[in-house]
């Protein structure tokens, strides 16, 4: 059986191979959409379906739970109008430094914003706000 870190640091070598493939407008739209696309079929995958829709709010929060007790991060909550990610899976994947330019974050962003698609009629669009390695903020609307 493969080890889970081995396929994190895959996934993240993934992530760079499409940044230097198309570049980083393009590496970054395509893995958010890949987030956004694999996402409810995570979910749907793990839990079926909803028995019923959320409001925004109550999906914005449910994923940060999700994210938390699939072991995306440690903690993961809403703070203040914004998600706040700690001591996530990807940080210590990057070989870069300056975290906030790979594109497994825009991947990570999907992954949310998908997330709150599949339990909401509304979608969420999050932005990046302070992103280091081991916490990320994003603004989301």
């Amino acid at each position: 059986m493969v080890d889970a870190d081995i396929l994190l640091i895959a996934m993240v070598e993934l992530t760079e191979g499409v940044r230097n493939l198309i570049g980083d407008k393009g590496a970054n739209a395509v893995l958010r959409d890949a987030g956004r696309h694999s996402g409810p079929r995570l979910l749907e995958s793990l839990i079926g379906s909803l028995p019923e829709k959320y409001d925004k709010e109550k999906a914005v929060a449910t994923s940060c739970s999700m994210l938390e007790e699939f072991g995306f991060a440690k903690k993961v909550v809403v703070e203040d109008g914004s998600i706040v990610v700690e001591d996530d899976i990807f940080s210590d994947a990057v070989r870069d430094e300056d975290i906030a330019s790979s594109p497994i974050i825009y991947f990570f962003m999907g992954l949310i914003e998908g997330f709150v698609q599949f339990m909401s009629d509304d979608k969420v669009t999050l932005n990046q706000k302070d992103i280091s390695k081991g916490k990320f903020v994003f603004s989301y609307s």
